[in-house]
């Protein structure tokens, strides 16, 4: 007999709290007592550290609140770090240090079933193709029940040869991520400087990942019987028209329309085409 649980995500409005800070878990609590409220219980809590599409990481302080709200309500924290070899030195006061959540002694805020940490070599290492990661877990239950559904999902041999040369090659992988890393930060500085001489605003204290969180809000048109989020995918359309894909902010849960991720992990010369053609676009 198979028992199937239907999963329902439920996202957090912060409604103007730093989503960094711990006073932002009063936040989570709410999103609880919410969907509780509904019939749903919540059973797991997703932290995607460093964020996306915001690239901002979290401080200890806030991941140990997190960690002692989910302790009390019997909540399992998920920690994705798929991006953590891609954390940069940046002149931004606003950044925080990558602190993972398997650098410290965790189990005095939380019961180590509830906590689990994964991580993947599709970022950090350019390998998205590969679909090669790793689970880490306390939980002999949960590892268990894991262990017998990866039995229907091996990874290829040609995969699993690529992932141990790249592994086993130390010296390599140090100065792959270090040149991934100082190419990242150099890409970071030089968008947000184009984002200043153009008057755009974005994420401030963003240091992981490939992307920026910015506010095009002030270039959504009013239209005849459009709401924001309308105006919104007009204007993404209008982008592709003049061949620029960036993500819009609606397809990513965000709480006001206006909102976009743009990713800066290309060369200088397309990065600033890219650029270009998004000013052309916002001045139409």
């Amino acid at each position: 007999m198979f028992i199937f649980h239907r999963i329902k995500p439920i996202f957090v409005s912060f409604n103007r709290v730093d989503q960094f800070s711990p006073e932002a878990v009063q936040k989570y609590d709410d999103a609880r007592k919410k969907a509780e409220k509904d019939g749903i219980r919540v059973r797991a809590l997703m932290l995607c550290h460093p964020h996306n599409p915001l690239g901002q990481c979290y401080p200890k302080d806030t991941i140990i609140a997190l960690m002692r709200f989910c302790n009390e309500h019997k909540i399992h924290m998920l920690a994705d770090e798929v991006y953590s070899q891609s954390v940069y030195e940046i002149l931004d006061k606003a950044a925080t240090k990558f602190v993972s959540v398997l650098s410290f002694d965790s189990s005095e805020h939380i019961d180590p079933n509830y906590l689990h940490f994964q991580y993947g070599m599709t970022k950090d290492l350019a390998c998205g193709g590969l679909r090669l990661g790793v689970f880490h877990t306390r939980n002999v239950e949960l590892m268990r029940a894991m262990n017998s559904i990866t039995q229907f999902h091996w990874s290829g041999m040609a995969d699993e040869r690529i992932a141990i040369t790249m592994l086993e090659d130390e010296q390599w992988m140090e100065k792959f991520l270090d040149t991934s890393r100082k190419k990242l930060a150099a890409s970071n500085m030089l968008m947000r400087q184009l984002m200043d001489d153009a008057g755009i605003k974005y994420s401030h204290g963003s240091n992981a990942g490939f992307f920026f969180w910015v506010d095009l809000s002030p270039w959504l048109k009013e239209e005849d019987g459009k709401d924001g989020w309308e105006r919104e995918e007009v204007l993404m359309k209008k982008l592709l028209n003049n061949k620029v894909f960036i993500l819009n902010g609606g397809s990513q849960a965000a709480e006001e329309p206006g909102f976009f991720r743009v990713v800066f992990s290309h060369d200088e010369r397309t990065l600033r085409e890219g650029f270009r053609r998004l000013l052309k676009t916002l001045k139409e």
